[in-house]
């Protein structure tokens, strides 16, 4: 029998290209903070809040895609066939990216809605009428790199984000402080960069995929509908979660330009980190995936096993970073005294939820690899909305907290769910020994 030891060494192996794939995906806006914040602080502040309004809507898109690795893995695990798996879920892509990028639309040409200050309100608006569209190509890409890691093809992929996360960052200094004939386009510049790398990549990993692992150009109901009903709960949790700390950024942005640029800093900063479990999460996924589809109970709970030691291990070493060194983390992106003093004090509390939000990020893939996400969905509400928000809102505005006070409710929040998905695993894999995979 393998042992545990071997799997942690396998699965740390198998994630390394994912998460750097991963890391070089959260760079697109890391990068995107790190040029506006040498242009100006209100760009930092506009590019907060554009992007914290965006983000749900590309992370409800991708929700769907992930649940292509984990159908794969399942499949290959009982030795079946995938020919109509891309084109059932480039088919989802197309129906949920419309969908989306119409409710973008109606929402970018009501912003006022939100109040923002005057200083910020048109940039975010120029933004999100230049970006939003990158939603369809985004998803795409995402799509064939499921797809890839079901067949443990990692490099290729997570290489493209790495490169074009480059090339993203020399795109958004040409366009945004311009060059030669270019002119200057500020935020402008940084929506279009993000739109032109997002394209590029979808054609490229298209041309290496029909390439390396060639694929029926064919779509069927039974598939689509299998990639909707495990893809729409894991949507609908990531954007219960995404968009709680999207609500934080608009809230955080009505306070003050100093608030809410050192809470975008901070947030970069935390979604980085939050990349590697993440990044374990999805390939946890895939080999969870195979063993529940083999009917594997052993090699699962090693693989679930694995999955946690390593993710708790790196969220250990990131809690001691953000809280004995913020000063140099948070210089990364401004040299601002004032941005720099108001960031620590929140990454105080980024440092308390590390090790339970990366317990329950990697959790969450373990229970996909296994077909749970109903399960997922339901408790990230509880956790995020009803105790998250109310929690950070009564220390932010109650307590006189201001920023701090919200990252100590989402803080609250994310242990909570770390507790529910801890508990939801026990219950599934008891049934899964006894009973085997559901049908």
């Amino acid at each position: 029998m393998i042992s545990l030891k071997s799997r942690v060494k396998e699965l740390a192996l198998f994630s390394i290209p994912i998460i750097a794939g991963q890391i070089g995906q959260m760079f697109f806006g890391i990068g995107d903070i790190m040029v506006a914040g040498r242009y100006s602080n209100e760009v930092v502040s506009a590019l907060g809040v554009a992007t914290g309004i965006l983000a749900p809507f590309i992370m409800v898109g991708l929700g769907i895609t992930y649940a292509v690795s984990a159908i794969a893995a399942q499949r290959r695990g009982q030795n079946q066939e995938l020919k109509d798996l891309v084109g059932s879920s480039i088919m989802a892509a197309h129906i949920c990216g419309a969908a989306l990028l119409f409710i973008l639309s109606v929402f970018i040409f009501n912003l006022d809605l939100l109040n923002l200050p005057d200083a910020i309100a048109g940039k975010v608006q120029t933004y999100l009428i230049y970006a939003g569209p990158s939603i369809f190509p985004i998803m795409i890409f995402q799509v064939f790199k499921e797809y890839l890691q079901a067949y443990d093809d990692t490099y290729y992929a997570n290489g493209t984000i790495l490169a074009f996360n480059i090339f993203n960052i020399l795109l958004n200094i040409v366009l945004m402080f311009g060059f030669g004939p270019i002119p200057e386009l500020g935020i402008k510049g940084a929506a279009i960069a993000t739109l032109i790398s997002r394209s590029l990549m979808a054609l490229v990993i298209l041309k290496y995929t029909l390439k390396k692992h060639p694929f029926d150009k064919v779509w069927s109901k039974p598939t689509l509908k299998s990639v909707i009903n495990l893809g729409i709960p894991i949507s609908l949790s990531t954007l219960i979660e995404v968009s709680l700390f999207s609500v934080v950024t608009v809230l955080v942005g009505k306070m003050s330009i100093t608030a809410s640029a050192s809470h975008n800093i901070v947030l970069n900063l935390a979604s980085l980190t939050f990349m590697v479990p993440l990044a374990l999460a999805s390939s946890a996924s895939v080999k969870i995936g195979g063993s529940y589809g083999k009917n594997d109970p052993k090699e699962l709970l090693q693989y679930t096993l694995a999955a946690e030691i390593l993710s708790v291990g790196f969220m250990i070493s990131t809690a001691l970073c953000y809280f004995f060194i913020p000063g140099i983390l948070l210089r990364f992106a401004t040299d601002d005294p004032e941005l720099l003093k108001y960031g620590a004090g929140m990454l105080v509390f980024v440092a308390a939820f590390q090790i339970p939000d990366g317990i329950q990020v990697t959790m969450s893939g373990i229970l996909r690899g296994m077909g749970v996400t109903k399960e997922v969905m339901f408790f990230a509400l509880i956790s995020n909305w009803a105790i998250g928000l109310p929690v950070g809102h009564y220390f932010a505005v109650t307590k006189g907290m201001e920023a701090a006070g919200y990252w100590a409710g989402l803080a609250s929040g994310l242990t909570v769910m770390c507790f529910f998905l801890v508990c939801v695993f026990l219950l599934k894999y008891k049934k899964f020994k006894e009973e085997g995979p559901k049908s």
